[in-house]
This record gives C-alpha cells, sequence and structure tokens, in this order.
C-alpha cells in the first residue's frame, strides 16, 4: 500500500495526536474498505450539482481536500504506544496504519464516494494523484466527540445536525459497549421494528439535539434563534460538553429499559408498545429532562427518582403508564387549529416535566390531565 506518513502535530488542548499522511486513490479506497458507506447509520449520500463537477475534475487529475479519519479503538491502541515513544518512522507504525477497515471517515465521505464510483467505472488514476489525509489517534472518548463536534464548526455548510450525525456514527461502537441492547436501525425500517431496543439513528440524533437544546422542537421558522442556539452548543466548554454526551448515554441506558419493559406490557397494543420508539416521543422525553434539570444536581436527583418509580410501576398493572388516557388526549387535538405533531411534543414534554418535578410521586395520569388543561 502507498501509505506514506508526511508529518504530525498534536492538539494541545485535548492532547491529541494527529498524523499526516499521503496514499494513492486505489490504496485509499483499499485503506477504507468496500463497507465504508454501507455502514447503516452512515451519513447519507448528497445530491448537489457541485459533485458532477468534482467527479470530472477528479478523473482529470485534480488535487482534493484533505481527508479527516479516526482510527476504530483497538486500532489506536495499537498504534498510540508509537506516538507516545515519538516513534512516527518505524515501520511497525507504518504496518498498523495500513491495515484496511479500521478507520472512520469524519470528513470526506462524499469525495469518497466519488472516488468510489470513479474506480467502479473504470478510470484509471493517475499514479501522481496523491490523496493527503489527516489520521486523529484519539483514546479519551470525550476528547473525540468534543474535537468532532467543533471539527467543522467555521463551515457554514455543515449543520450542527450534520455535525451530530457524524458523531453519533462514529461514536456508535462506544455507546453500544455501554448499552449493549441497543440497536439503531434506518429510519425507513422503523415500521417494521421487531423487538424493544430498536430505535431509529435519525430519531437517536436528533433527541441528542434536543437534549442539548433544552427544547422539544428546534427553532426552525426563526434562523437566527436557531444559529444563536446551535452556537451556544457548539462552543460549550469542553468539560460541559463532554458531560452533557455523558447525561445523554446515562439516561438513553434508563430509556432503553423503560422500552423493554413497555414493550413486554403493552404488546398487545401495537401502537403502545412502540410509544417510546415514535420521534416526537424520543425527542419531548429527552428535551424534559434537560429542560427540568437546568444542569441542576438536586434535579436530577429528582428525574431518578422519578424514572425509578416509572420502572417499578411497569412491573405491575394494565396501563401503568395511563397511555390509553393518553392516546384519547392525542386524538382529541384539533388538528385545523394546531399542528398535531408539535402538540403531541409539547403534552409529551410537559407531563414528563410534571412527572419528574413531582419525584414521580404523581401519577402519569394526573401528568397527562395537568398538562391537557
Amino acid at each position: 500500500m502507498s501509505l506514506t506518513i508526511i508529518g504530525h502535530t498534536k492538539d494541545l488542548r485535548t492532547n491529541t495526536f494527529i498524523l499526516y499522511a499521503q496514499i494513492g486513490i486505489n490504496d485509499y479506497l483499499t485503506l477504507v474498505g468496500e463497507n465504508f458507506g454501507e455502514f447503516f447509520i452512515q451519513r447519507k449520500r448528497e445530491k448537489h450539482k457541485a459533485y458532477s463537477r468534482m467527479k470530472k475534475d477528479i478523473s482529470e487529475g485534480a488535487v482534493l481536500p484533505p481527508i479527516t479519519l479516526a482510527f476504530k479503538e483497538e486500532a489506536v491502541n495499537k498504534i498510540l504506544p508509537y506516538l507516545e515513544k515519538d516513534d512516527f518512522n518505524s515501520l511497525e507504525l507504518q504496518k498498523e496504519i495500513n491495515n484496511p477497515n479500521q478507520v472512520l471517515i469524519l470528513d470526506g465521505m462524499q469525495r469518497t464516494y466519488i472516488l468510489n464510483d470513479l474506480q467502479k467505472e473504470g478510470i484509471i488514476f493517475k499514479s501522481e494523484q496523491k490523496l493527503l489525509l489527516e489520521f486523529w489517534v484519539e483514546k479519551n472518548i470525550n476528547n473525540l466527540t468534543y474535537r468532532l463536534i467543533i471539527l467543522n464548526a467555521g463551515q457554514k455548510a455543515m449543520s450542527l445536525r450534520h455535525q451530530l450525525d457524524l458523531l453519533f456514527s462514529t461514536m456508535y461502537e462506544n455507546i453500544r459497549k455501554e448499552i449493549p441492547k441497543l440497536v439503531l436501525i434506518r429510519e425507513r425500517d422503523q415500521e417494521r421494528r421487531a423487538k424493544a431496543n430498536e430505535f431509529s439513528f435519525e430519531y437517536l440524533v436528533s433527541s441528542y439535539y434536543c437534549f442539548l437544546a433544552k427544547n422539544y422542537t428546534p427553532n426552525k421558522e426563526n434562523i437566527v434563534a436557531q444559529e444563536i442556539q446551535d452556537d451556544g452548543i457548539i462552543y460549550a466548554d469542553q468539560s460541559k460538553f463532554a458531560n452533557n454526551f455523558d447525561l445523554f448515554k446515562k439516561y438513553l441506558k434508563i430509556y432503553t429499559t423503560l422500552d423493554e419493559k413497555i414493550y413486554h406490557v403493552y404488546n398487545h397494543a401495537a401502537e403502545l408498545k412502540n410509544f417510546l420508539a415514535k420521534e416526537h416521543i424520543m425527542n419531548a422525553f429527552f428535551a424534559a429532562i434537560s429542560s427540568f434539570s437546568g444542569d441542576n444536581k438536586e434535579k436530577y436527583h429528582r428525574i431518578d427518582t422519578a424514572l425509578a418509580k416509572i420502572l417499578h410501576l411497569l412491573e405491575q398493572g394494565s396501563d401503568p403508564l395511563s397511555l390509553y388516557e393518553y392516546e384519547q388526549i392525542i386524538a382529541g387535538i384539533p388538528s385545523a387549529k394546531k399542528n398535531i405533531d408539535l402538540e403531541t411534543k409539547r403534552i409529551v414534554h410537559d407531563a414528563f416535566r410534571e412527572f419528574f418535578s413531582s419525584e414521580g410521586n404523581k401519577t402519569m395520569s394526573e401528568c397527562w390531565s395537568f398538562v391537557n388543561l
């Protein structure tokens, strides 16, 4: 393989090693592997007329901007010892980096799609046509998540939502280690959800956004407010961002346990057993946690107590969460006057906030009734 390390540096804020390398296009495609774009939570392939021009330029030998990659955890463990010893030129390090199927594409997915298309079309790349790669070698998950979010913060073309897509695509294996029963599926497969703990990847990302924003719905109609909100998230202190991600994972783990129990208790009702798998429910639930807590430790304790009571409720009764009552409330929303999806989010968000506020001492029936007044 033609990969050659041409330089290195370190991000002094996060203490992250960064390697720079050159590689031929065919060897690059071997490095990322045939399934680089088939991993089901990978970013979607974009359609843009500029990509047609890029494809033509590449076939004629154009130089591409650097592609940014991260190593999977197993590879980091093998590569990091060399970097810590300042052994940047050893053949062993070169060999470890050259192993295929051990990298994730942080920035350059669309370029990789185009290169792959050209190869399949039989285009012969010029031998001197090289790609510049930037490898991030990071073991600390909090540092990597932080760096992922701010990687393209200065590029207005990349929205915060896109950055969160990238974050979860890269962090999926780490999350799975903490929540082994979590299964992420494509949005289009959501209707074929066959068991508990199967969630749409897109819904998970939007729920994390709502958690960060402390808001169950983005400010889609107010672009200025949206940008202010997104900037506040992107430029948060590193420790705060890491804490937010850890908190989200903590409550996602509880959420999967809730989903497991709800799926079992309401198994006879298709709509209700999948209650927690719906996007508006996920968005509202996680927004309720962050908006109620306000980063207050005492309030997090109230949330934890309330959620423990929900789990206990699910061990008894035919309708422990009063979801039949919830269904009746949603059915009564006047569609001619209100946006049903938005109103549903409000009702779910406010009901869970009320439940958290009462530390679980109010029944869900009381909470549904309270927000429907």
